[in-house]
């Protein structure tokens, strides 16, 4: 029971020694079979994950929306604008999911005394990314 307890800090699960993974850190199988064991365990570093992760992908997303919508009003007052306007909702979006959506996965994760996969975040900012896809494909189609 003692070579439990000393691998293991009790407050946050983590091991000891434990250094944060630096931001992308998406871990691979190397040529020799072996996984790195790149894992988040505090709230804090899973939330950073979540926002970076659905901020870039969001971005990503809301900048393409932003330069078609910029390309087929470019003969318009104002329509160079659009784009910009575009990345800041974006953004403004992706915080707000990605701070909601890091809080509930490390509240679950940490109640269950799980640690998690630096992938966890990559594919939850994803799922909202293609949700967003999704979303705006659907309201089109129901107008018409």
């Amino acid at each position: 029971m003692s070579a439990f307890r000393s691998m293991f800090v009790t407050s946050s699960n983590a091991p000891l020694g434990y250094v944060t993974p630096d931001f992308p850190s998406l871990h691979f199988t190397n040529r020799n079979g072996v996984t790195p064991n790149i894992f988040l365990y505090n709230l804090k570093d899973i939330w950073k994950f979540t926002v970076y992760w659905t901020l870039i992908l969001f971005g990503i997303v809301y900048l393409i929306a932003g330069l078609v919508a910029s390309f087929t009003h470019r003969r318009k007052a104002g329509g160079v604008w659009i784009w910009p306007v575009y990345l800041i909702l974006g953004a403004t979006h992706a915080v707000t999911v990605g701070s909601i959506t890091g809080l509930i996965i490390s509240s679950i994760y940490r109640a269950g005394l799980f640690s998690m996969s630096t992938w966890i975040p990559f594919c939850c900012a994803i799922a909202h990314a293609l949700y967003i896809l999704c979303s705006a494909i659907s309201y089109p189609s129901l107008i018409i």
